[in-house]
């Protein structure tokens, strides 16, 4: 979760272009960057370190296509809960498995979950068995995803 009234971190060129030199592959071995940066590699070092240190950098990680394996069935589910319990609903939904993401929204309910599947059965299996058991949870309306035009998580450095 983001914290609010945390003052950013100031980043200058080469760490804007490290960043989006690893957003697109995150193997890419630091002296290539440094070649393309026209800096040593322990200047790339470095500065990885400390942006993996202050929090910038979260995780190295790959993009998988769920659709390659087999979970095609995309929806987002809108959850109502108890006045004073989403904190602890969020943190309850945030572990189950096929739940990637968990936003708390205002007007329409309180949280937008974004759940995978392998079909609409399994979704709704996840949500009898896994969500509307957790105590706090009202209701939940899901909305079926029919095609996903964009899907990245990269951040566009400015």
């Amino acid at each position: 979760m983001l914290k609010r009234g945390r003052k950013p971190k100031l980043l200058d060129e080469i760490d804007k272009s490290i960043l989006s030199t690893l957003q697109e592959d995150c193997l890419i071995p630091f002296v290539k960057i440094a070649d393309i940066l026209n800096v040593n590699e322990g200047t790339i070092r470095h500065r990885v370190k400390r942006l993996v240190r202050s929090g910038i950098i979260k995780k190295f990680t790959i993009k998988v296509d769920p659709v390659m394996l087999g979970l095609g069935t995309l929806v987002l589910v809108i959850v109502v809960v108890n006045p004073g319990s989403v904190k602890h609903v969020a943190q309850e939904l945030a572990r189950v498995p096929n739940v990637l993401e968990v936003l708390e929204v205002h007007t329409y309910g309180d949280l937008l979950l974004k759940i995978r599947g392998s079909s609409m059965q399994e979704i709704a299996n996840i949500l009898a068995n896994q969500i509307k058991t957790i105590e706090g949870v009202i209701s939940t309306q899901v909305v079926s995803v029919l095609n996903v035009w964009k899907d990245e998580h990269s951040l566009l450095l400015r």
